[in-house]
């Protein structure tokens, strides 16, 4: 079942692939763009060992320490939420739907003042990842 609608903060987008498709691209697309990958979560997988079933599930989790250490000194508390994930999980036709958690979004939750530029810049780069490799 799907929420709706969707919570203030992320950024939604239909891939053209399924799931193993959709996580492959991310994680070429990223790493070629200078993104570092630091940990990848198959939350399906992890269900399925503890007797549960639930559709394709995964998540991404990176970033780049130059770009995001100015800003977690500059609003501490942002390090619960950085590095940045991209959730990517099984839609309605097989097709994956992937989410992202915008910069825009967690500097207004920690209230991280002077960086608009930088926040603005990101966005537009993760986004750009997921539109032109996802279709």
């Amino acid at each position: 079942m799907r929420q709706n609608p969707l919570p203030t903060g992320l950024f939604h987008w239909r891939s053209a692939y399924g799931v193993p498709e959709t996580v492959r691209r991310l994680k070429g697309a990223l790493a070629v763009r200078g993104l570092t990958i630091f940990a990848h979560f198959d939350h399906s997988r992890a269900a399925q060992e503890v007797g549960f079933q639930m559709p394709p599930t995964e998540v991404l989790v990176f970033g780049n320490p130059k770009g995001g250490t100015p800003l977690m000194l500059a609003a501490p508390t942002l390090a619960i939420d950085l590095p940045s994930k991209i959730l990517i999980r099984e839609g309605e036709g097989g097709a994956a739907e992937v989410f992202f958690n915008t910069m825009a979004y967690l500097k207004e939750r920690h209230g991280l003042i002077d960086m608009d530029q930088e926040v603005v810049a990101f966005d537009q780069k993760v986004i750009e990842i997921i539109r032109s490799s996802l279709g």
